[in-house]
């Protein structure tokens, strides 16, 4: 990877949406240039996908908490698998540390929170126990671009 493939990857952070004309234009590479470089960033897993940010409070999903889970592993359960196939698991994390997961979640208030974590959570074999951590509001929630 070099500064025009780091700088088509800041522009498509900023706009996923942007045309390969106008990236071609806004670093001055030929569109062809552009073409090939999206399609080997693309081949290479560098771009994983393109995707929207969608405003959660709009779809009246108000409640973001993050859950530390603790696993008894001799239960034998794929608790993993059982996690991330859960609509309101946005992110599931292996953790080193005290606890065994790191969830974020995204639900639409403190019932729906209540109903995943009762209902759902802690009915899978193998979770001893959880901790949840309600956000407040989130000030910044993104990949800063000048990281690569």
């Amino acid at each position: 990877m070099d500064a025009y493939d780091s700088k088509i990857l800041r522009l498509l952070i900023q706009n996923s949406r942007i045309t390969g004309a106008d990236i071609a234009r806004e670093i001055n590479l030929s569109l062809p240039a552009v073409t090939e470089r999206l399609r080997k960033l693309s081949r290479s897993g560098v771009i994983d996908g393109y995707t929207i940010k969608v405003n959660r409070e709009k779809l009246s999903l108000h409640l973001m908490p993050f859950i530390n889970v603790w696993i008894d592993h001799t239960k034998n359960v794929s608790v993993k698998d059982l996690i991330i196939s859960m609509d309101e698991v946005l992110e599931c994390h292996h953790m080193a540390g005290d606890c065994d997961l790191l969830l974020k979640v995204l639900v639409k208030d403190t019932a729906a929170l209540e109903d995943l974590l009762v209902h759902k959570i802690k009915s899978i074999k193998g979770i001893t126990r959880t901790s949840t951590t309600i956000i407040l509001r989130s000030y910044k929630e993104e990949i800063n671009s000048k990281a690569f």
